[in-house]
């Protein structure tokens, strides 16, 4: 079953989801010193609307790879639009009297002066249409808040391009007589940015205009242009600080002072994510020019290398989160984006209130995985959306329908999320452990060390210097649990030498392999359940790195997997020997997790006690003990799923522990 197969069949289980109303996030930026935006979490659908030219019922239906007139393409974006009658719809969301900001993407531009092309990824006289949003998406869609809804009062175009200045700004060059604004796209029906805000600037007393991020003003914690980098907020306070860039990012005054922010991104693939849809294009807000940057470039944001784009992207979108997100395909990239990519005519509108669920549509309709999305993980853990496609809802036109195998990067292998947990044990001399009949358990012994647990925050895995040593071989234990039967592949990458068991069989001699995910690919087949894994890790230096995909032959993870470090129990109980003067919850650990949390909690006397998990409304999810306990010390593991095995969707989750009338909450995040 090649992946797109694969994704649709998993995603056409969708259902209803827990999202949030983000509302208005960021007070209007004046001279006042900033504070971090406040929003709360409450319970919605997440629903999101898939509409294609193939499909009827529209005027003018066409094949998906087909070139639309704007009338087409105007029919599928507002048959998406209409699609989605969820609390979260756009007639839903823009309020009456909101100035909407409306962002789009403009990386590069068709810009020829004195027979020069202006940016440089416009290149070899192949025109990259799929790299910008199509201007025929952002004209139906003002039209459709300008003459359906009515409710703006105004409406701003907000884009800040990497690779092209503003006329008559700084950074233009000599002769240059258009920008990205003013320039008519061909492939776009010759449409113009500042067409479109003279077409529609005073229909119904609505104001549209355009604001260049390149040259707004910037806000600190002193006010505009003042003091020093605000804080990276927590609008749905999460707690969720982990992966933040510490000293904040300026930000733009217009996109604080905004009520909402409608987000349209082209559906392209990139070196660094694997796709760019809305998350990404927050790179396009990030105030260069605060950092004292003369031109656009946004390379401020790879300071700590380019794996922390995405975080960056994740951070800017925090500060102002999409309201609503449309996704669109009439023209996309594929190959080796997101600049040298090859153009995709596609004629796909997804559009949904849930930019997390968006893009993990778009993620499926592109033929990936929504969790081996990085960006997808981070958003979901700070409360924005969910990427579970258990827990969305689609409206229209089916996935299977819509979905394309978008060629992916040659450049940069694209490789699934992976296990990142693991039960470690080492070091041993070379003759080292049978790997196959080994079910460790955290705090057993074998040849007198302890299983412990380790966990890693990137695929690559650096094992513990504890228990790493030079000419010997640290061993690492998990499971994978696979909804289903499958077949596929184990994705290895470990530095130096390393052999594979699974379910008690050996599958990869000890052999060289190589740091990559993709340097070992063992073709497996798994069976439904647990599947025990071994992995040998030998190594010289005395340092050592493990990384393990179940993946098929894309390289996405496989549908419907977990890695797990024990066999999902309600509880597992230790006795201590003292009693606790108080009932007591311990933090859970790890947090945030995938796909296993252990919570440790006391009691101060023997009798029933209830441990139970809440999702962010305070609903039941799964009660883990109720029963009779002994006093002492106890722990027990949440597996992430619901009283009927269900995977719960990421997200912020409650622990209580209940006994005499006494009770404690905890709080957690599972990361998807």
């Amino acid at each position: 079953m090649n992946r797109n197969r694969r994704w649709q069949a998993l995603a056409l289980a969708g259902a209803v989801a827990v999202g949030l109303d983000l509302g208005r996030v960021g007070p209007s930026a004046g001279r006042r010193a900033w504070q971090p935006p406040v929003s709360k979490v409450v319970a919605a659908d997440a629903t999101v609307a898939i509409a294609c030219s193939a499909c009827s019922p529209l005027p003018q239906p066409a094949p998906r790879d087909a070139t639309l007139s704007y009338a087409q393409v105007d029919a599928v974006v507002k048959r998406a639009l209409r699609l989605d009658t969820s609390e979260r719809s756009l007639s839903r969301v823009v309020a009456p009297g909101d100035w909407v900001a409306v962002k789009v993407n403009i990386v590069t531009v068709p810009l020829i002066v004195k027979n020069r092309k202006l940016t440089s990824f416009w290149d070899k006289g192949v025109a990259h249409w799929g790299q910008a949003t199509d201007l025929r998406v952002v004209k139906s869609l003002i039209d459709y808040l300008v003459n359906e809804e009515k409710d703006a009062r105004r409406i701003t175009i907000v884009e800040g391009g990497a690779e092209w200045s503003g006329m008559g700004k700084t950074g233009a060059a000599t002769g240059q007589t258009e920008d990205g604004w003013s320039v008519r796209w061909a492939a776009f029906d010759s449409l113009s940015y500042n067409d479109i805000v003279a077409q529609y600037n005073g229909v119904n007393g609505i104001a549209v205009d355009i604001v260049d991020l390149n040259y707004d003003d910037w806000v600190g914690t002193g006010g505009v242009k003042s003091g020093e980098p605000l804080p990276v907020p927590d609008p749905n306070q999460t707690g969720i600080t982990w992966y933040q860039r510490p000293e904040g990012y300026y930000v733009s005054k217009t996109l604080l002072a905004v009520d909402k922010l409608v987000n349209i991104a082209a559906m392209k693939t990139h070196n660094i994510p694997g796709i760019t849809l809305l998350h990404k294009q927050y790179v396009g807000t990030y105030m260069q020019r605060a950092y004292g940057e003369r031109s656009n470039s946004k390379s401020g944001l790879h300071q700590y290398g380019d794996e922390n784009v995405l975080r960056g992207a994740v951070d800017l979108f925090s500060y102002r989160p999409t309201d609503y997100g449309l996704l669109e395909s009439f023209w996309g990239t594929e190959g080796a984006g997101p600049q040298w990519g090859k153009n995709v005519q596609h004629n796909v509108v997804i559009a949904g209130g849930d930019p997390v669920a968006v893009d993990a549509v778009g993620a499926v309709v592109m033929g990936y995985n929504p969790a081996d999305l990085e960006f997808l993980h981070l958003s979901a853990a700070k409360g924005f959306g969910t990427y579970d496609l258990d827990h969305i809802h689609i409206a229209g036109d089916g996935l299977a329908e819509v979905a394309r195998d978008f060629e992916k990067p040659p450049s940069a292998p694209f490789w699934g999320w992976g296990n990142r947990q693991w039960l470690v044990n080492g070091p041993h001399p070379e003759a080292g452990l049978d790997g196959a009949g080994l079910r460790p358990a955290e705090g057993e012994r074998s040849d007198g060390i302890t299983w412990k647990r380790w966990t890693g925050t990137k695929r690559r895995v650096l094992l513990p210097q504890d228990y790493v040593g030079a000419q010997s071989a640290t061993y690492a234990f998990a499971y994978i649990d696979s909804r289903s039967a499958q077949e596929g592949y184990l994705y290895l990458g470990a530095g130096e030498e390393l052999a594979l068991w699974l379910n008690g069989e050996p599958v990869l001699a000890r052999q060289p392999v190589g740091a990559a995910p993709d340097a070992a690919r063992v073709p497996v087949a798994l069976k439904q359940g647990l599947n025990p894994v071994m992995v040998a890790v030998w190594n010289s230096l005395g340092e050592a790195g493990l990384s393990l995909v179940a993946g098929d032959e894309g390289g996405d993870t496989l549908p419907g997997i977990r890695y797990l470090l024990d066999s999902p129990a309600t509880a597992v109980v230790e006795e201590g020997v003292a009693l606790p003067e108080a009932l007591s919850l311990g933090v859970n650990y790890p947090n945030p997790f995938n796909p296993a949390t252990v919570i440790p909690y006391a009691l101060p006397q023997a009798g029933p006690a209830r441990l139970s998990i809440h999702d962010a409304r305070g609903a039941l999810v799964r009660v883990l003990v109720d029963r009779a306990l002994p006093g002492g010390a106890h722990q027990s593991t949440w597996d992430g799923c619901d009283g009927q095995g269900r995977p719960a969707a990421s997200g912020i989750y409650f622990y209580r522990l209940q006994q005499g009338g006494i009770q404690r909450v905890g709080r957690m995040a599972l990361v998807r």
